[in-house]
């Protein structure tokens, strides 16, 4: 059975869930569901694992006052692109650069498995919220 989204045009997804963790099933469902009809069907689960690791962040660290993530993804036909962002307080841009989390950690460990199956990550953070910007290229393009 095929998901429908009403803000989906095939090619462009905009979609709010409530910051808990029960959003995280639905919007890696979403997600998956637009990249297949995309024509991302390889790199899928790559798409939605990222995407469920971003939001997670956002529930640990940043729920916003609104109680909303935001995540907003565009299709072209070499590349996806997947946006997650919040209302939270942002955070220290030097907790980045801090470098990778030890593999034992219990937390901290969520960016780096982002950077590892997406082909590009960058973030922008700021006292009113942070967005997280994650691309994946077609596979053999």
């Amino acid at each position: 059975m095929k998901r429908m989204n009403p803000f989906n045009n095939n090619k462009k997804l905009r979609v709010e869930f409530p910051c808990r963790k029960k959003s995280l099933k639905k919007a890696r469902m979403r997600v998956e569901d637009f990249a297949v009809t995309n024509g991302f069907e390889q790199e899928a689960a790559d798409i939605a694992l990222a995407t469920q690791e971003a939001l997670k962040n956002v529930i640990q660290h940043a729920c916003p006052i609104d109680n909303r993530m935001r995540l907003e993804g565009e299709a072209e036909d070499d590349s996806l692109t997947i946006i997650i962002s919040d209302t939270g307080k942002g955070f220290e841009q030097c907790a980045l650069d801090a470098g990778p989390s030890s593999p034992l950690s219990v937390h901290g460990r969520g960016l780096q498995l982002i950077k590892g199956v997406m082909d590009e990550m960058d973030i922008n953070t700021c006292k009113d919220g942070t967005a997280i910007r994650m691309v994946k290229h077609k596979y053999g393009v």
